[in-house]
């Protein structure tokens, strides 16, 4: 249900707290980790989005849902003269480690001819006609001869790093 990836940290106390949107639209932090003597519901949504409400006697936990601590109960700013932990920087997109050049074993700047040839050579390689155990391996390659190949689909890859929808 809840994934490490929404977790940040709280700028007044810099603990690690759970970003959620109240029913009101609001931004909403909890402490990250469930809590019996909670006040707030917490539970994600269609659309992958935690959502947070207040739980009372009117409107009690429902399946699905989590108790959680509303981080305003247990914020503590840290002592005046207290140095704070050390801030990380922004997450950035990492580049994949197996990035479309990679698997066709090429670099960044190899023209058509030099896509085409590698993607040939894999493809005889790892066809399961010939290789039966590199099916995965050849749906890759042939996945990323696909983008690479298409000036505009490799355009949009190399600017996000993502491939193109297909068309």
């Amino acid at each position: 249900m809840f994934s490490k990836a929404d977790l940040t940290s709280c700028r007044r106390c810099h603990r690690t707290v759970r970003w959620t949107t109240s029913e009101a639209g609001k931004a909403f932090a909890v402490d990250p980790d469930p809590n019996e003597q909670g006040t707030t519901a917490v539970m994600r949504d269609v659309r992958g989005t935690l959502r947070s409400r207040r739980v009372s006697a009117d409107r009690p936990l429902i399946p699905g849902e989590r108790l959680m601590m509303p981080h305003a109960a247990t914020c503590t700013p840290p002592a005046r003269g207290a140095t704070p932990p050390p801030r990380t920087p922004p997450r950035r997109a990492q580049p994949r480690a197996n990035t479309f050049y990679a698997v066709l074993g090429v670099s960044r700047t190899a023209d058509a001819m030099e896509i085409r040839s590698a993607y040939r050579r894999l493809a005889r390689q790892l066809h399961p006609d010939t290789n039966p155990g590199a099916g995965d391996r050849f749906k890759a390659v042939t996945e990323a001869y696909a983008v690479l190949s298409d000036p505009t689909r490799r355009q949009v890859y190399d600017l996000t790093g993502r491939a193109p929808r297909p068309r």
